[in-house]
């Protein structure tokens, strides 16, 4: 027993040991900074910058409603049906202010004489777009707007006294006149008619001509030269 013991022990201390690997790095050693010489002060780390702040979208304003470019001659009176009180001829100078302080489109207005057509046969002179008279409708014991549209020929809503002076009238008819373009309605073709004037210097025009040609042959007769023949007989 004593013999294999020293064997075995004789043949552990004779086993070569593990061959170090050329692989293996040592780490490195703390190094003392020499006395006397202060140490470096080590840089802070720098902070992240702060992302850039992006102001909220704001939705863009809304447009503001542009007025039509287009001028609207508008006429306004006493519509056939109205007697011309004097509440209906105030009532007329109503409307005729607000028409002209019109928004949202251009207007020219002009007032119409008392006693004027109905507004189709104001339309047939060709000067104005639109008409619009005080009048009466049906059994209404008030009166009302009557308006209408020269250049489609035809009747557009009643309206109310009340909106005699509202500035928006006629940007409201003008509304319903380009929705009814919209919907097909075909402006009528307007021959431009004399007015009473224009008229009356053609008349006087033709009677001139006419009264200056029959002067003219009665001169022209007193002037001829006429021969007489006188046969004397045996």
């Amino acid at each position: 027993m004593r013999l294999l013991a020293s064997l075995l022990s004789s043949s552990l201390l004779a086993a070569p040991g593990p061959v170090p690997s050329d692989r293996s790095v040592e780490g490195p050693s703390a190094v003392a900074w020499p006395e006397g010489t202060p140490e470096p002060e080590l840089a802070p780390a720098p902070k992240p910058e702060p992302a850039p702040e992006v102001a909220p979208t704001q939705p863009p304003p809304p447009q503001a409603a542009r007025p039509d470019n287009r001028t609207v001659r508008v006429a306004v009176g006493l519509d056939p049906s109205a007697p011309g009180t004097k509440a209906e001829r105030k009532l007329v100078g109503t409307l005729a202010d607000g028409v002209r302080s019109s928004e949202g489109i251009g207007v020219d207005a002009r007032r119409l004489r008392v006693g004027a057509p109905s507004a189709r046969e104001v339309c047939r002179e060709g000067r104005d777009d639109l008409v619009i008279l005080v009048g009466y409708v049906g059994q209404r014991p008030e009166p009302v707007l009557l308006p209408y549209d020269c250049v489609l020929d035809i009747v557009l809503a009643v309206r109310s006294t009340a909106a005699a002076d509202e500035a928006g009238l006629v940007a409201a008819l003008w509304k319903e006149h380009d929705a009814l373009v919209r919907d097909g309605v075909q402006e009528r073709r307007r021959g431009r008619r004399l007015g009473p004037k224009a008229r009356a210097g053609i008349v006087a025009g033709v009677v001139v001509v006419v009264i200056g040609a029959a002067v003219g042959l009665l001169v022209a007769n007193a002037l001829r030269e006429e021969k007489v023949v006188l046969k004397v007989g045996p």
